[in-house]
């Protein structure tokens, strides 16, 4: 028996493992963005697409417009009876493409919002998905280029999606770029692998304070980190084992606590397969981390790992590991398993040291986008979470834990999706003139999508959540949040469409303000 040896061709985008091994990845998850009836649909139960035959390219741009009705919640620090009429536009333009050794997505659909009574709040909620994965040689030398846009509600408390309703006042602007070259080649003796990441992530916004106090604990600021990384594993020896060398070096040239910032490490990893479709590892190495801050924070530590990788007959996959690394203990879970031939099991716990920008950073560089615009990642090319906006955004350096879980089925004319996702953020340091506090935010949600003939399709969205965070006021919030939706196509490009939400949790303010409710009617034309 052989141990199979690791190879970039086995992940979703080329580089994957190796940037995902960095730091946490991304968790999995069928976050809904609540009141954004035009897009409701493809975030639900969506898996990644097959790449058409290439070569191919489709182009599809669309505009649509929807009214919004939003009242209650104490809306604008009005009583229960507030109320708001928002209008949208919504440009849109997606693109799919391929040739013979390139493949390419493209999704950007920004929200442009008026308001009837607070023209201040006017704006454009940005959206955009895109990736490229191109061969440059063949079985060699690969390239992934990744960008990622969106809003967020700076205060968090939302469900993790987030909604389509923002005070601009409380919003952050995320965006995050990446390119990723990476080279492998076979030798008699063994396997090389070599990356290069370089990653760009920038986060705008309002300074937002907690009460009373004089330090923001979030400034706009941004990262350019840049990672090389490289690896030899051997061929297999004694017939069961073999063995990988390896070093990583990433530098951060950024605000706050990631000016200077840098994690070095180096380490070998053992492997050895017992039976067919497991193996067993164990590594030892060192590492040299060093973030700037109050207190500054700096780690040289010996790093080690004991773990098992495992293969299901149907294609799933298991690896699970627990190690020494950021300088604790801590386990390491990613799972995809088809537990029948309609449901499909995705979960994952990390925990790392890092802070949000880094966080978003890894997560896009380490994913891509499927044919509909939605990011994915993993071992099977599951939807994933990027931004949780059930969370603060904050600048300083936290010790994050992080749990998903996706249970997902399919029927003839449905899809039921369920997702858990837990984080928990506790301060290590903060950026000097900045506050900081610990946060944490558990959320659940449940939906269906249902196809009532080959023109009609209806989906329902239930989410309940607590959050415990400083920024929200109370030292524990919860939340909930659902929404019923109805899309009907008029002809083969004009969709009509028709939601209900309901939330206690004001979108355009801070904090829970009691129940509020959004009736959305719209209408989106396909070119």
């Amino acid at each position: 028996m052989t141990v199979p040896e690791p190879s970039i061709s086995n992940t979703p985008i080329p580089g994957d493992a190796q940037l995902s091994s960095l730091g946490g990845a991304p968790p999995f998850g069928s976050a809904v963005r609540l009141g954004n009836a035009g897009t409701l649909l493809q975030q639900i139960g969506t898996s990644a697409a097959a790449i058409a035959p290439a070569p191919f390219l489709t182009i599809v741009p669309s505009i649509g417009a929807s009214e919004e009705f939003v009242t209650g919640g104490g809306y604008n620090g009005q009583n229960s009876n507030g109320h708001e009429f928002v209008t949208s536009i919504n440009p849109a333009l997606l693109i799919n493409g391929a040739t013979s050794r390139t493949n390419f997505t493209l999704d950007y659909a920004p929200n442009i919002q008026f308001y009837s009574n607070q023209s201040g709040y006017d704006g454009v909620n940005q959206s955009l998905n895109a990736a490229i994965n191109a061969t440059l040689l063949p079985q060699s030398l690969t390239v992934a280029a990744r960008a990622y846009v969106t809003d967020q509600a700076t205060s968090g408390g939302l469900p993790p999606g987030g909604t389509s309703i923002y005070n601009s006042n409380n919003t952050t602007l995320t965006q995050s770029y990446s390119v990723s070259p990476a080279f492998n080649d076979k030798f008699s003796l063994g396997t090389l692998n070599l990356l290069y990441s370089a990653q760009y992530t920038h986060q705008s916004g309002n300074a937002a304070f907690l009460p009373n106090a004089t330090n923001p604990y979030f400034q706009t600021g941004d990262v350019f980190a840049q990672t090389e990384a490289g690896s030899f594993t051997t061929i297999p020896f004694f017939e069961r084992f073999d063995d990988t060398p390896s070093v990583s070096a990433t530098e951060d040239v950024g605000t706050g606590v990631l000016s200077g910032a840098h994690q070095y490490f180096v380490k070998d990893t053992l492997r050895y397969a017992p039976v067919q479709h497991v193996v067993l590892s164990a590594s030892g190495g060192y590492e040299d981390i060093a973030y700037a801050g109050v207190p500054p924070t700096l780690i040289r530590d010996a790093t080690w790992s004991i773990g098992a990788r495992v293969v299901f007959p149907d294609g799933g996959l298991l690896v699970a590991r627990y190690q020494h690394l950021d300088g604790f203990d801590a386990p390491y879970i990613r799972l995809s398993h088809a537990l029948t031939a309609r449901t499909t099991l995705a979960a994952s716990y990390s925990e790392t040291l890092s802070t949000q920008q880094q966080s978003i950073g890894l997560g896009v560089a380490s994913s891509t986008v499927n044919s509909v615009g939605l990011p994915v990642g993993g071992l099977s090319g599951q939807p994933v979470l990027l931004a949780n906006q059930s969370l603060s955004v904050q600048s300083g350096l936290s010790r994050n834990k992080q749990f998903s879980a996706a249970l997902t089925t399919l029927y003839t004319h449905d899809t039921v999706s369920l997702s858990v996702q837990a984080d928990q953020d506790t301060l290590v340091a903060t950026a000097p003139g900045l506050a900081g506090f610990s946060q944490k935010s558990v959320s659940v949600s449940v939906s269906e999508a249902h196809q009532l003939s080959p023109r009609m399709n209806t989906i329902v969205y239930l989410n309940f959540g607590r959050t415990q965070s400083p920024a929200l006021g109370a030292s524990t919030t919860s939340t909930y949040g659902a929404s019923a939706a109805l899309t009907y196509r008029v002809t083969p490009t004009l969709y009509a469409n028709a939601q209900y939400s309901i939330t206690n949790q004001e979108y355009t303010g801070f904090g829970n303000q009691g129940v509020q409710n959004i009736f959305t009617i719209g209408i989106q034309k396909t070119f």
